[in-house]
């Protein structure tokens, strides 16, 4: 029988390729591609749609005509089965409905928490990665538990001393090697290397961006970390990413790991990039003689690769160069390398990399500082409260010497005390239930020992949801458009689910005389050699695997017909030429 769980991941493509993008008007929005009874698919839409799946704007302006016809038919399929199940009401049987009370319940509180917290943000992270900076810092430490009044003092003292001698004009660099507490600086000058917005604690971030290529602090920043002067010492636009490709002459070592006969290698690079520079061609050089076993047979072809992934001298230079051009010899502790770029990608727009953002984001430590902050609003305008008497219960429940993870909460409280109030706020109670539920869903909180101070925690933390849903819920998210839009969807990808499974897989039956049928027909599937002898699989090993392939066709020749039926209900036009003009500018 076919396995639910196996056919999610089909549901989530289906339903990743039919999210509606909210777009403005534009003349792509009125060509049609394909129509399905009284509704229209416009090119805007299969644009959108089809650069979901391959997620690369070059690989969809590349695509073939086959390729895109191939996509419009899936998608064409999707929508005659959602068409039919909403006509016929499928959207209102209990299990669609139940699933999707779960779905709304936390997809609620998400878009909430997007609306709110991430999308306010994202654009100024998005202006702020177009470029990329290099700083320098010194630090100084600050202790992270139980500071004194005079480790402030100090700390705030030795910073003073830094910034007069940055004043007075000594190097940036010297004065980080003497003073700074990061170890790293007295071989580096407090050099951090290259990075971008949403890479480091936000206190850091802002002031940094603040300064012009050359300016430091005037204050010390502080951060979690301690107190930072810092330095602005490059700044430019960047890109999303090089493509590049190298030829690797390793140093020769002796059985010790020491570098021998290091002119003679130098010489060796030396001689092949002469014959780069002399006209050669670079893939077919890289895979004579490039001593990287990854990169050689594919012609010296790194792929693409990130700001800070390759090791310092090489990203250095990889990252100066221009599409087509060759560098001259690069030291770095594998030997001398000579790099080409083949491709740059440039920095897209917000709209293209809005989902990346908002994931480049919530990892940040400023999503973690805002998400708390609207907590802290959401408990005070709910008037939220963590009685006595029920903390009082939980603290009698538990032994404070313990961790949180000594205890099996689902046994520890009978069904009576699962529904003590142990807060309450505007309208709505949270009860031990409640905190239970949070636990088992947040197990790092459950390595804190069990005293009131950690109940508290744990309390607060059970009543966010309810907080954040009663919020979306006062602020009117089930009308807003964009959520809207995404929760149709969803139910389209439940309908097309519950579709398949009723009028398809459940319809398929398989008698064992199948199998065998199939078994016997298809045995060189099942062959293998062993011992220079041709075996053949037994039937009992390979019967689960049969099965599932009959399943497949069957499925595949049902879905046809099923689909043809509904063409002659709903009829379909395919405008094929529109298609010629997708991805075009």
């Amino acid at each position: 029988m076919y396995k639910k769980k196996n056919y999610l991941g089909f549901i989530s493509f289906l339903i990743l390729i039919s999210m509606i993008t909210i777009v403005a008007c534009s003349s792509k929005k009125k060509q049609v591609v394909a129509e399905i009874g009284d509704e229209k698919i416009y090119l805007e839409d299969f644009e959108n749609q089809y650069l979901k799946t391959v997620n690369n704007l070059d690989s969809a302006k590349n695509s073939s005509m086959e390729k895109r016809l191939e996509f419009l038919d899936l998608l064409i399929k999707y929508r005659l089965k959602v068409k039919d199940a909403r006509e016929r009401g499928l959207l209102q049987s209990e299990d669609i409905q139940n699933d999707l009370k779960q779905y709304k319940e936390n997809f609620l509180t998400s878009f909430l928490i997007d609306k709110e917290i991430v999308e306010p943000n994202i654009k100024d992270l998005y202006d702020k990665k177009e470029y990329e900076v290099r700083a320098s810092h010194i630090l100084i430490n600050l202790p992270m538990q139980n500071m004194t009044p005079q480790d402030s003092i100090d700390a705030y003292n030795k910073a003073a001393e830094v910034l007069k001698k940055l004043k007075d004009g000594e190097d940036f660099a010297k004065v980080a090697a003497d003073y700074s507490d990061d170890n790293s600086a007295k071989q580096n000058g407090g050099d951090l290397y290259y990075f971008t917005a949403g890479m480091t604690v936000p206190e850091f971030e802002d002031a940094l961006y603040k300064l012009k290529v050359g300016e430091y602090t005037k204050e010390p920043v502080r951060t979690s970390f301690g107190l930072h002067i810092i330095k602005l010492t490059d700044k430019k636009k960047r890109s999303e990413g090089i493509r590049a490709s190298h030829i690797l002459i390793q140093d020769q070592k002796d059985s010790l790991g020491k570098v021998i006969d290091s002119i003679g290698t130098y010489n060796k690079a030396k001689e092949i990039l002469n014959r780069i520079k002399g006209g050669e061609d670079f893939g077919k050089v890289a895979s004579e003689v490039s001593q990287d076993p990854g990169s050689a047979q594919k012609g010296g072809d790194l792929g693409f690769f990130d700001r800070r992934r390759m090791i310092q001298p090489f990203d250095s230079v990889a990252f100066t160069l221009k599409v087509g051009e060759v560098s001259g010899l690069v030291r770095t502790p594998y030997g001398w390398h000579i790099i080409k770029v083949t491709e740059i990608k440039p920095y897209s727009s917000f709209e293209k990399q809005k989902e990346n953002l908002k994931g480049d984001f919530k990892k940040g430590p400023l999503f973690k500082t805002d998400y708390n902050n609207y907590i802290d609003k959401l408990v005070k305008d709910f008037k939220f409260e963590i009685k006595d008497d029920g903390l009082g219960f939980l603290v009698s429940k538990f032994d404070s010497n313990k961790t949180l993870t000594s205890f099996n909460l689902d046994t520890m409280f009978t069904s009576e005390q699962r529904l003590t109030v142990i807060a309450t706020y505007k309208d709505g109670e949270i009860k031990v239930d409640d905190m239970i539920l949070y636990l088992n869903k947040n197990r790092d909180a459950m390595t804190s020992l069990a005293n009131p101070e950690t109940l508290r925690k744990v309390i607060r933390g059970a009543a966010e949801m309810p907080l954040l849903y009663k919020m979306a819920i006062k602020e009117n998210i089930e009308k807003d458009p964009e959520y809207i839009a995404q929760l149709t969807e969803y139910e389209n990808g439940l309908l097309s689910f519950k579709v398949d499974q009723e009028e398809l897989w459940r319809k398929i039956k398989i008698n064992p005389e199948d199998l065998q049928t199939y078994y016997d027909q298809h045995k060189d599937k099942y062959s293998y050699t062993d011992s220079n002898k041709v075996k053949t699989k037994p039937f009992e090993d390979v019967k689960s695997e049969i099965s599932n392939t009959i399943q497949q066709e069957k499925f595949k020749e049902m879905e046809k017909e099923f689909v043809e039926n509904l063409k002659k209900k709903y009829p379909v036009k395919i405008n094929s030429s529109v298609l010629l003009e997708a991805f075009k500018e």
